[in-house]
């Protein structure tokens, strides 16, 4: 399909003059009836070509792939390669690329791909697409992926809107279809990954610096990981001493899960120092609190949002109130580290309030966000969207 010539208005221009590859429809005054995955030809007000961008109607945006200085005609499969040749090239020089290795190999508008995520978990990888029209360009950049860096497989899931609450996802497999279960490894350290079920494949990449950190923190203490999901955060404080380890989920699949990815480290799940708890996280740190246990460090990292068993969660709304219910379980001088992945929410602010709820008082330690492999633009901060804040409580 040949590009069409659109001529921005000067605040789009000026956004992609920036550096900005996601262009909101309004911005651009595109209606939102224009046709999904048309090449854009995108021109500045004084006629200046300015770049080639897919119109994305579903996610309301303009996804520039490329600007002008790039000389690009076309998105296809020379374009496509050239993209993930220079975003394998960053992941090296940060020794990521590994024969199990898991990290992301593709982020978005900061690897010159914008709606486009791309997950390596070695042998293999999932690529997330976010919008059903660019499907077929997904499948290209699978391809791609793979010619680039020896994958068996790329599985292609589709994360449009409203795809997480979704009983089914949409997927298919570029190359070899992936086992049903995958051992990565993050620093020597082996997980279970499944890259066939749902969104979600147990791993999550955006985490890695953080999980691997958590083992200064563990030795020697009593460590409390609520929001546990597959537990990977409980194996990395196990593996580093800690006296106890007690996970937390209101899944009692993934708890199991989570006993798998104990035992890859050749810990046993059912040591008496180890605790596994298929429980409301709230309602567990109220129970806790009555009962006087108490923790040396807590875990908290919730998802933005959930509706899991008819019990909503919101960030904004609720983290506050999980913070103080976390201080009535932690000691004196405790380390209560939390995570975030909420755009537009300021994680300190949320716990602030928390420990004005409970009475105590805190000092931050430590504050960071996304690793390298998840480059981002600064023509768009919030796409920075990971936050995670070390304190001790007193």
């Amino acid at each position: 399909m040949s590009a069409r010539g659109l001529v921005l208005p000067p605040p789009a221009a000026a956004f992609v003059e920036a550096g900005g590859r996601d262009l909101p429809l309004s911005l651009a005054g595109v209606p939102a009836s224009v046709e999904a995955a048309r090449p854009l030809r995108l021109v500045g007000p004084s006629g200046q070509t300015l770049g080639l961008a897919l119109a994305d109607p579903e996610n309301e945006r303009l996804r520039v792939m490329a600007t002008a200085g790039e000389g690009v005609e076309a998105i296809g499969p020379g374009f496509l390669a050239a993209r993930v040749e220079r975003a394998l090239a960053l992941r090296r020089a940060f020794g990521l690329v590994g024969e199990r290795a898991a990290y992301r190999l593709v982020h978005g508008a900061g690897d010159g791909l914008p709606g486009f995520a791309l997950d390596v978990l070695a042998p293999w990888a999932v690529l997330y697409v976010y919008s059903r029209a660019f499907v077929p360009y997904g499948q290209l950049l699978a391809r791609a992926a793979i010619e680039q860096t020896g994958l068996r497989g790329v599985v292609v899931k589709v994360r449009s809107r409203g795809a997480a609450s979704q009983q089914r996802v949409r997927q298919e497999t570029v190359g070899d279809p992936p086992p049903p279960r995958l051992v990565v490894e993050e620093r020597t350290v082996p997980f279970e990954v499944h890259l066939d079920r749902g969104l979600n494949t147990g791993l999550f990449t955006d985490m890695r610096e953080h999980r691997h950190g958590l083992a200064r923190l563990a030795a020697g203490r009593s460590v409390l990981n609520a929001f546990a999901y597959t537990g990977t955060l409980s194996v990395v404080a196990a593996r580093a001493g800690a006296r106890a380890v007690t996970t937390v989920d209101l899944s009692s699949g993934v708890l199991g899960w989570a006993k798998d990815n104990f035992r890859l480290s050749g810990l046993e799940p059912d040591a008496s120092t180890f605790v596994f708890e298929a429980d409301d996280v709230s309602r567990f740190l109220d129970e806790t609190a009555r009962a006087g246990r108490r923790f040396d460090v807590v875990l908290l990292d919730p998802p933005a949002f959930s509706a899991a068993r008819g019990a909503t969660f919101a960030i904004d709304r609720d983290y506050p109130a999980l913070v103080a219910g976390a201080c009535r379980v932690l000691d004196r001088g405790g380390l209560l580290w939390l995570a975030c992945n909420a755009r537009g929410s300021s994680l300190a602010d949320l716990a602030r309030t928390g420990f004005r709820a409970s009475g105590r008082e805190a000092a931050l330690l430590e504050a960071g966000g996304l690793p390298p492999d998840h480059p981002t633009l600064l023509a768009q901060p919030d796409d920075r969207y990971l936050q995670v804040v070390l304190f001790r409580v007193e």
